[in-house]
């Protein structure tokens, strides 16, 4: 079920909100001492909202239970959120004038709007600092728990995956062994009727042909099993949670700024594909507009080298 509001957007302008309140807060004198956790709180429902923004945009188009839910949380949090920081801003607005280090009120409005600020708003600033917390809190546990439930829907369609080979393989086998035995039966009634034709005539070439007509059956026998197993050991061994081919080894990405992460190549099947999934790491942080514009370049880990783009790593996708 796809995420039809602006969430997007949604989010981005609560985000530019918080971030107001935040720098009207750093630019009062005191603030740094008085508000330090609210700026704290802030920061953090910042961060969150920024990580939804980031894994609605990726699985919009198909969003599970999980995600749905969150994203209509989140549509309720960002209206709750635009109020407090709406609200809270105009009110650090009111005393601006005697809070600023560049403003020069007289000394008696001064020290009354400031005994004020410190009497009239504690309360309110906490209250304040108590609702951010909680919308925090709340949209925190939902994006873990999308997480986690959009790992659990990709572990079991691999095991799906995984079980639907293994049945094709056993009646593969089944298939192979019903043939043998079928071959099995007919060599022994072959060789009974043999066995009867020779006691019939007594005659002990015809048992020494039924003999090594039987050699000569388990040899054909023997050679078509041994081309069987070859031909299944050619094959591209399939993903299990035993053996892994190849191609489910996943290979560790160190970007720029230091995070590491696994990349399975069995997911990357273009460039374009590996973009898209740099382009999303870098969503919000800095060097995106340099991914955007594919302004990077590929090293060897173990030799710090440059990588060419047309060497070839696995099928035909080049490196």
């Amino acid at each position: 079920m796809p995420v039809t509001f602006g969430a997007v957007g949604d989010i981005i302008s609560v985000c530019h909100l918080v971030k107001g309140l935040v720098d009207a807060l750093d630019k009062a004198r005191g603030s740094k001492a008085e508000y330090l956790s609210a700026v704290q709180e802030l920061s953090i429902l910042e961060k969150v909202l920024f990580e939804i923004a980031c894994i609605i945009e990726e699985h919009g188009d198909g969003a599970t239970p999980e995600l749905q839910s969150l994203c209509e949380t989140a549509k309720q949090a960002f209206t709750r959120c635009e109020a407090l920081v709406d609200a809270f801003l105009q009110r650090t607005r009111r005393y601006q004038g005697t809070l600023t280090e560049t403003a020069k009120p007289e000394v008696l409005h001064e020290a009354t709007m400031k005994l004020r600020w410190r009497l009239a708003e504690k309360e309110a600033l906490k209250k304040f600092r108590v609702e951010v917390a909680g919308i925090s809190e709340s949209l925190q546990m939902l994006l873990g728990a999308a997480n986690i439930t959009e790992t659990k829907v990709k572990l079991e369609e691999a095991d799906q995956r995984y079980q639907a080979a293994n049945s094709i393989q056993r009646a593969q086998l089944k298939d192979v062994l019903d043939r043998i035995e079928n071959v099995n039966e007919s060599i022994k009634t072959g060789n009974v009727m043999l066995y009867k034709i020779a006691d019939a005539l007594k005659m002990d070439w015809l048992r020494q042909l039924g003999s090594e007509l039987k050699l000569l059956l388990y040899r054909s026998v023997a050679v078509n099993f041994a081309t069987y197993q070859a031909v299944r050991r050619q094959q591209t061994p399939l993903p299990s949670h035993v053996e892994h081919g190849l191609i489910d080894e996943p290979f560790i990405l160190e970007d720029a700024i230091g995070r590491k992460a696994p990349v399975h190549l069995q997911f990357i099947t273009s460039w374009e594909a590996f973009d898209s999934i740099l382009e999303i790491r870098f969503c919000g942080r800095q060097g995106h507009q340099k991914v955007i514009h594919k302004q990077y370049e590929l090293q060897d880990g173990r030799t710090a080298g440059s990588l060419s783009w047309n060497t070839q790593i696995i099928g035909n996708m080049p490196y």
